[in-house]
């Protein structure tokens, strides 16, 4: 029979382990970018910081073909294949859109999807990038592609970073417009959480082996 004094060591073990899992887990928030949500004109400019979130994500827009808008986005509330969209640049000729989420100290940003449109319910060809910041060189590069004017596209990614997320599209960023950026922010445990949790791991095995 076991002691009563090892049994205890193990369910103290076990809470402590049950406690780290459930840190790790409850600092991973899902959220949305939604344009329409703030913005009603259209045409009207979206806000340099739109869809940050204080302490945690800062989110920037880079709109080089416009230059009365660099940092900013415009809005338009309907017929980007039936949905509203934010776009870039001052007509299809050239024009792109760059969206950074850059999650700040002690977090990573993951990217699980985004919605594109074209305007007016049209077919219109255009591509879009997706680049974890942490690393050299694009990481995902549609390549020229149609989206759809009735149903527009929705782009999968899954692509996690510590330093940051941009997407890009265009040439056609103008006529082509992005909604919904779904992302989730996860806390990234410090090297000591680490540690404790496998020194966890190490006292919950031998206390699992020790007997009377």
């Amino acid at each position: 029979m076991r002691n009563i004094n090892y049994i205890k060591e193990e369910i103290d073990v076990k809470k402590l382990l049950l406690a780290l899992m459930f840190g790790f887990a409850a600092h991973a928030n899902a959220d949305v970018i939604t344009f329409e949500n703030g913005n009603s004109g259209n045409g009207s400019a979206i806000s340099a910081s739109f869809g940050s979130i204080a302490g945690i994500l800062d989110v920037s827009y880079s709109n080089p073909t416009d230059t009365s808008l660099l940092t900013q986005f415009k809005f338009w509330s309907d017929s980007y294949s039936g949905s509203p969209a934010a776009y870039a640049g001052t007509g299809d000729v050239n024009s792109v859109g760059f969206i950074t989420l850059t999650p700040l100290n002690g977090y990573q940003v993951t990217l699980n999807s985004f919605f594109i449109g074209s305007w007016p319910n049209s077919d219109r060809n255009t591509s879009y990038t997706i680049d974890n910041l942490s690393t050299a060189g694009v990481d995902t590069s549609s390549g020229a592609i149609t989206v759809n004017g009735t149903v527009g596209l929705l782009v999968s990614s899954g692509l996690s970073s510590n330093s940051g997320i941009k997407i890009g599209f265009g040439p056609t960023a103008y006529n082509v417009g992005i909604n919904y950026i779904n992302f989730t922010i996860s806390a990234v445990p410090e090297p000591e959480t680490y540690g404790m949790f496998l020194a966890g791991l190490g006292l919950l095995g031998l206390a699992s082996r020790r007997k009377v």
